[in-house]
């Protein structure tokens, strides 16, 4: 029997233009309407099992915070319902369900009496807590004094030793520094072997592949997509491709290409050395698509039209992607999304995105497409080509054909680079004298 069950819930916030436009409505009595409905949520039903963990994905706006704030009984949906078979213990938004001018053991104590507890069975619990948090002193002071890190330590720390059935979190974690972070994905996976029920919101798509065992997908207040992990953060990681560097879009949705080097170019030896037509893919962790067009094959060469595994920061290469279509295809888009290690996006691009269009391709037709580019001096490394081919426009289109990390690319250092990347400058510095200066002023 599921331990959450959500039926058709929907949730409706009231929009006021005007502050006053609130008292005029309640004054007319119903007779006039001032506000605007705005749907945060609509029908969405969910079924989890106890001891799943269901990850929640989706841009700002989409409904994944109302949802679990449903879900977790602190507003009531506007029409539906929510039913919840065990305690649930929630970590939402920042500042939710603690009082700012309570100390932190004070908000302990509150916290644990919501949820039926008694003074003597929190007391046992507090050297635990106090522990996690490591907040030191902090826990005898007003919480409106804490740092936004040090109110999450606790928030965190207190919801997991609760003994929830279900644990909610809204990505409170992104705000901990980076070893609170994975100390909590750690109590994570130990509270889901212990058979807890986990919700979470996450941006984070790492964490939630690790964690999630089902993920659903929320766009505009509906549930887009449900299934397998793997399978809806990757069509989520495809659909934010375009979205994630959105420009001003010509007639017929075509990008605007950023100035290149006039001489970003390979020789012609360089590609005849390249096959023409390339059949072979090296690794398909996942792929997706409506198959009217696949992605046959991905190679990356160096400059000199020889196949580069390796290459050194800042060298020339080029990514070649062939196409083979198997229906009619309008508008044929081909482009990559490139990954570090950790499988977070560094760059991606395509086609339709470079100001580029290709023409209609019918069934059995066979298209290769070259991104020849110099190398960022990228932090070295593994790095990981996701390629991919559509049909329609930068704004809508169907994935004919996406292969998540289809061949990898190592970055052998040539200088130091701190941080992701190192960008291109130019340096100068010019003395000036005590005169010069005082005439500038």
């Amino acid at each position: 029997m599921p331990i959450v069950r959500a039926a058709t819930i929907s949730k409706c916030f009231r929009i006021y233009r005007h502050p006053s436009d609130h008292l005029k409505e309640l004054l007319s009595l119903g007779r006039r309407r001032y506000h605007e409905p705005f749907w945060a949520v609509k029908d969405v039903d969910l079924s989890i099992e106890r001891g799943c963990c269901l990850g929640i994905v989706g841009e700002n706006g989409s409904g994944k915070s109302t949802l679990l704030r449903m879900i977790a009984g602190v507003i009531r949906p506007t029409s539906g319902n929510v039913e919840v078979g065990g305690r649930v213990s929630a970590l939402l938004e920042l500042g939710a369900g603690f009082n700012p001018q309570f100390t932190g053991r004070e908000n302990i104590y509150l916290y644990a009496s919501i949820l039926g507890f008694t003074d003597a069975q929190t007391r046992e619990r507090i050297p635990s807590i106090e522990k996690f948090a490591e907040i030191g002193e902090f826990v005898d002071r007003p919480v409106k004094t804490y740092s936004s890190g040090m109110f999450v330590r606790l928030a965190f720390a207190v919801a997991i030793h609760m003994d929830p059935d279900i644990l909610i979190v809204d990505e409170a974690l992104s705000v901990g520094d980076i070893f609170f972070q994975q100390r909590c994905i750690r109590r994570i996976q130990q509270l889901k072997q212990q058979g807890v029920t986990i919700l979470f919101v996450s941006h984070d798509l790492e964490a939630v592949r690790s964690l999630a065992d089902r993920t659903i997908w929320m766009e505009h207040g509906r549930v887009r997509l449900e299934g397998k992990t793997d399978e809806v953060v990757s069509k989520y990681l495809a659909a934010m491709v375009t979205r994630g560097r959105k420009e001003i879009m010509e007639e017929e949705a075509v990008g605007k290409p950023l100035l290149g080097s006039p001489d970003l170019e390979m020789s012609d030896e360089a590609l005849a050395r390249i096959p023409k037509f390339l059949e072979h893919v090296p690794n398909v962790d996942h792929r997706y698509g409506n198959g009217k067009a696949r992605v046959r094959g991905i190679g990356i060469y160096g400059k000199g039209g020889e196949p580069a595994p390796a290459v050194a920061q800042g060298d020339r290469v080029c990514v070649r992607i062939s196409v083979e279509f198997q229906e009619h295809v309008e508008h044929p888009n081909v482009g990559f999304m490139l990954r570090n290690r950790l499988g977070e996006d560094v760059t991606g691009t395509n086609v339709m995105f470079e100001g580029e269009r290709l023409p209609a391709a019918h069934s059995g037709e066979r298209l290769s497409v070259d991104f020849v580019m110099d190398l960022p001096f990228l932090h070295a490394g593994f790095y990981y080509f996701s390629p991919a081919v559509a049909d329609g426009t930068l704004d809508h289109y169907e994935m004919c054909d996406w292969i998540d990390n289809a061949c990898a690319i190592e970055v052998i250092q040539r200088s130091i680079t701190y941080g992701h990347i190192r960008i291109p400058m130019r340096v100068r510095a010019t003395a000036i004298t005590r005169e010069e200066a005082r005439h500038s002023i």
